[in-house]
C-alpha cells in the first residue's frame, strides 16, 4: 500500500482503502480501480492523497507476497554469496579430499541467518520460496538442510554445542551423494531397481568420505543412518529404535521436510499444513515419537495467527493447535465464526494467505 498524491493518479491504480470525503462520506469503496472520471471526482472532493494498492498487494498467497518482500531480496543476496563459498569449498574437497574446515560452515550459517533474527519473515518460509538450479540440488541441499538445522535446534532442546553439530549434520549428511551420478538423481520417472541401490548406496560413501573428519562421531553416523526408519523399514541396515543414532532420527525428519517443501522445477513447494498432513498420515512409526511430535507441534506453532484459505475459498486466521490432528487447527472466520477443522471433514487448509 502506498498514499499517492491526486495529481499523480493514472487510470488502473487500485484503491486500497475507502476514500472518505470531508464530511465521513465514502465516496470510492475499497478496491475500485480508478478511471479518469473517478480521479476527477477525487479532485472535485478537493482530495490530496489516497492510499493505492502496490505490485504485491495484488498477490494472492502468504509466500508470493514474501517472494517480492524486501528482506527476501536481502535473503537472496546473501545466501546467493554464500551459495558460492560452500561450492568452490565442496568442490575443492571433492578433487583434493582434505577435509572441509567446521568453523567456516558455521559462519556461512551464521552470516545468512544474524541478519533475519527478528524479522517477521522466517529462514523456514524464506527457504520456501527460493529457486535454485536445478544443476545446483546438492549444493542449495545442503545449506537448506543446515539453515533448518539451525533453526529447528531449539525446537528439541540441544545445547550449544550439540546444535552445532546438527548443523554440521544437515551439511554433511547427504555429502555420498556427490559420488553418485546426477543422471540418476535428478531423473524425473521411476528408477530402476538397479539405480535405486545405486541411490541408497550414498548413505554407506558418505560415511566413508567423513571419517578423515576432526567431527562429531555422530555426524558421521547421521551420513550412515538418515535413511534407517524406527520401524527397521529403513536402509542400509535396516535398524530399529535406539539402534539409530539421535542425530539421524531429526535429520530424518528435516530431510522430508526440506524435501516437500522447496520449489521444484516440476511442482510449487506445498502448503505447511500439507506437509504437516503427510507426515501425520505416513510419518507415525516411522520418524521417533518424541522428536516428531515436537518437529509437528512446533511447525503449527509458527503459523498461529496468520491467514489460511479453506479448501470452500473461505479465508480465516489460525487460533488454536488441535494436538490430536496438528493439521486441522480451529481457525476463526472474517465474520467472527470458528471453526474446529477436526469436526469440519469436509474443509481443509489450501494454502496460506
Amino acid at each position: 500500500m502506498e498514499l499517492k498524491a491526486v495529481i499523480g493518479l493514472t487510470p488502473g491504480a487500485v484503491v486500497a482503502e475507502d476514500v472518505l470525503d470531508h464530511k465521513g462520506n465514502v465516496i470510492i469503496k475499497k478496491n475500485t480501480s480508478l478511471d479518469k472520471f473517478l480521479i476527477q471526482k477525487l479532485n472535485v472532493a478537493k482530495i490530496s492523497c489516497v492510499n493505492i494498492k502496490e505490485p504485491e498487494d495484488f498477490l494472492t498467497t502468504y509466500f508470493e507476497k514474501i517472494k517480492v518482500s524486501k528482506t527476501f531480496k536481502q535473503f537472496y543476496e546473501i545466501y546467493s554469496k554464500n551459495f558460492f563459498e560452500l561450492k568452490k569449498m565442496m568442490e575443492e574437497f571433492l578433487s583434493t579430499k582434505n577435509p572441509i574446515d567446521s568453523n567456516k560452515l558455521y559462519e556461512i550459517v551464521d552470516d545468512i541467518t544474524n541478519p533475519f533474527k527478528h524479522s517477521k519473515i522466517t529462514i523456514l518460509d524464506m527457504l520456501t520460496v527460493l529457486e535454485t538450479a536445478e544443476a545446483d540440488f546438492l549444493y542449495t541441499h545442503s545449506i537448506n538442510v543446515a539453515l533448518i538445522c539451525n533453526y529447528t535446534a531449539k525446537w528439541f532442546r540441544l545445547d550449544e554445542e550439540d546444535a552445532k553439530s546438527l548443523v554440521l549434520c544437515g551439511f554433511f549428511y547427504d555429502i555420498g551423494k556427490f559420488m553418485i551420478p546426477q543422471e540418476i538423481l535428478l531423473k524425473q520417472g521411476r528408477l530402476t531397481d538397479e539405480e535405486f541401490k545405486t541411490i541408497k548406496n550414498h548413505t554407506v560413501i558418505g560415511y566413508k568420505m567423513l571419517q578423515p573428519f576432526e567431527i562429531d562421531e555422530r555426524i558421521k553416523l547421521c551420513a550412515l543412518m538418515h535413511h534407517e526408519r524406527i520401524d527397521g523399514t529403513g536402509y542400509p541396515q535396516g535398524l530399529v529404535d535406539e539402534q539409530i543414532d539421535q542425530f539421524a532420527k531429526i535429520t530424518a525428519i528435516l530431510d522430508s521436510y526440506e524435501a516437500m517443501t522447496s520449489y521444484r522445477s516440476y511442482r510449487a513447494p506445498l502448503c505447511p499444513f500439507t506437509v504437516i498432513e503427510i507426515f501425520e498420515k505416513d510419518g507415525y512409526g516411522k520418524y521417533d515419537t518424541g522428536y516428531y511430535m515436537t518437529f509437528l507441534e512446533r511447525m503449527v506453532e509458527e503459523y498461529i495467527g496468520k491467514e489460511v484459505e479453506l479448501s470452500d475459498g473461505t479465508i480465516a486466521v489460525v487460533v488454536l493447535i488441535n494436538k490430536q490432528k496438528l493439521s486441522r487447527p480451529m481457525v476463526k472466520t472474517e465474520d467472527g465464526k470458528y471453526i474446529d477443522l477436526t469436526a469440519q471433514k469436509n474443509l481443509s487448509i489450501k494454502a496460506l494467505v
